[in-house]
């Protein structure tokens, strides 16, 4: 019996060498993958960035494009968040790449929470290849 701990321990350390740099794995958008403080950072980016263009309502205005509703949910749906911070950071168009890919990223997890989808726990990373994994889904 002076075994009994050392196989639940053998054990817990090849999981976590077989799991080891494997990412973690990422609520679906749908069951809340950003939190409120991240959609709260990306709002005020927006106010600061989108507001002229897109509007209080995210409506559009003019010649851009809304970022909620029917219009915006037909253009973007099954699309990888990826391309949308693509898109994001393509704006405004007279002054591309005014936001850092990690702002870019709040202001999607605003447009996210906008559009209805749900809080969660954790923030939505910046890295993109995490956001080439998951796709924009209204439920």
């Amino acid at each position: 019996m002076k075994y009994s701990g050392f196989i639940p321990a053998v054990v817990a350390a090849l999981a976590a060498s077989l799991t080891a740099g494997q990412p973690e794995s990422l609520p679906s958008l749908s069951a809340g993958a950003f939190n409120e403080e991240q959609a709260i950072r990306g709002q005020t980016l927006y106010y600061q960035h989108c507001l002229d263009c897109h509007g209080e309502t995210m409506a559009g205005v003019d010649k851009a494009p809304p970022l909620a509703g029917p219009q915006f949910t037909s253009t973007w749906q099954d699309a990888p968040l990826a391309a949308l911070v693509g898109r994001i950071l393509t704006m405004p168009p007279e002054k591309p790449g005014s936001l850092a890919q990690v702002d870019s990223v709040d202001v999607l997890t605003y447009i996210l929470w906008y559009n209805g989808l749900p809080l969660g726990e954790s923030e939505l990373p910046a890295d993109l290849s995490v956001l080439t994994t998951m796709n924009f889904q209204l439920p």
